[in-house]
């Protein structure tokens, strides 16, 4: 199936979910399933995804149920993350929650990735294991999904095209991150040398400071009496010099 999101292929329900021709019987896990294939056509997927957990609560080794409710979860995510379907949890934002229930589904294709026998199914896990982790941007562990599923068919175009896209957007990431520890490198060069270089200015005014010859309480007392008795001296010449009657010389007047 086409899906507009990042133009990648998935099998969902309408190619491989598990429709069983059911007979009368008193199998609780395939009543429910039925049930749940009945919302998932309906647009609910929330609700579907109900029904096939219980499905897959029922019978631990029913492994369809396991398969739908990772294909049903997966489209829940995807329309949480586009804003059609409201969020469970109103606390969080809707990247949040989409990337909460894309690991569930990631998880669900897991288990029947590596606990069913047939090849068929177990390459279509692994590509929709692998578009689960790709909607997380979690490049490296979807590359490593789509490599599994081709190596049982190789001729799969839908995972190849999914893996190249997968691989350019690792590149584009590993690029972005090397830019940003280059900036990180470069802001701490940069505030080490802001740190230095207030270290430097610090030490030069200290430097400063010890040169200039400090003076305690009693230095102080001892250069403030001596100015006093220095302007006591000089006011007794003065005083001395006016009762003598000497005058001091006019400026010559050229």
């Amino acid at each position: 199936m086409y899906l507009n999101m990042h133009k990648l292929f998935s099998y969902t329900a309408s190619a491989i979910l598990f429709l069983l021709a059911f007979h009368v019987n008193g199998q609780e896990e395939k009543k429910t399933l039925r049930n749940g294939n009945q919302s998932y056509f309906g647009g609910k997927t929330m609700e579907a995804a109900n029904y096939y957990r219980k499905s897959a609560a029922a019978n631990n080794n029913y492994h369809k149920a396991n398969f739908n409710l990772g294909d049903a979860l997966y489209k829940t995510a995807l329309g949480i993350k586009e804003k059609k379907i409201q969020s469970p949890d109103p606390k969080m934002t809707p990247d949040s929650a989409a990337n909460l229930i894309f690991d569930q589904a990631a998880d669900q294709f897991e288990i029947v990735a590596k606990s069913v026998a047939s090849p068929d199914t177990v390459q279509k896990a692994w590509h929709n294991y692998g578009n689960a982790r790709l909607m997380q941007k979690n490049y490296e562990d979807a590359i490593s999904a789509y490599k599994k599923s081709l190596k049982i068919k190789p001729d799969d175009e839908d995972t190849r095209y999914n893996l190249a896209y997968a691989l350019t957007q690792l590149k584009k990431q590993q690029q972005n991150q090397n830019k940003d520890n280059k900036n990180d490198k470069q802001n701490k060069e940069n505030q080490k040398q802001e740190d230095k270089q207030k270290v430097n200015n610090k030490d030069d005014k200290d430097q400063q400071n010890a040169a200039q010859p400090q003076m305690n309480k009693e230095q102080a007392e001892q250069m403030l009496n001596a100015l006093k008795n220095a302007e006591r001296k000089l006011q007794a010449n003065r005083k001395k010099s006016n009762e003598s009657g000497s005058t001091t010389k006019p400026d010559k007047d050229w």
